[in-house]
């Protein structure tokens, strides 16, 4: 199981099981007096699935204007492409960005190099990068 997070989000988009990416973060919401508790505690570029709704405290979006609900997230593995010859279920790595550039390389907002990874799960394939081979691989952040 992942990190869990307590964040808010819109009452449109509060499901259990829905899935959500954090991508960018809107100038307004860094000024917002609920940025601490809504986006401000997601990562960027990570998956979150919705395991738990709250009760709705009233809470508005300064953007939108529309009912923000508490939720309690999930963050998800990455798949990511890892260097054959570190590709071992269960280590914990220092993420280079070997894959730079490369087909499925997450970017550094995403993970930044010299952060330090698990490795959860070997998936099937590969991916051929400037001539080095990577294996795809779930991966935690930690």
């Amino acid at each position: 199981m992942g990190r869990l997070v307590i964040t808010l989000i819109s009452r449109e988009q509060a499901e259990r099981g829905r899935r959500i990416r954090v991508l960018s973060v809107p100038n307004e919401c860094r000024t917002c007096k609920l940025y601490s508790v809504c986006i401000g505690r997601v990562r960027l570029g990570r998956l979150y699935k919705i395991a738990e709704i709250r009760p709705s405290l009233g809470q508005r979006c300064k953007i939108t204007g529309g009912e923000m609900v508490p939720v309690v997230v999930e963050e998800l593995p990455l798949v990511v492409p890892i260097p054959r010859r570190k590709a071992l279920e269960g280590v914990v790595i220092t993420y280079e960005g070997d894959c730079r550039g490369c087909d499925g390389c997450p970017s550094e907002a995403t993970l930044s190099p010299g952060e330090k990874i698990k490795i959860l799960r070997l998936l099937e394939g590969q991916v051929i990068c400037r001539g080095q081979a990577f294996v795809l691989a779930e991966v935690a952040p930690l």
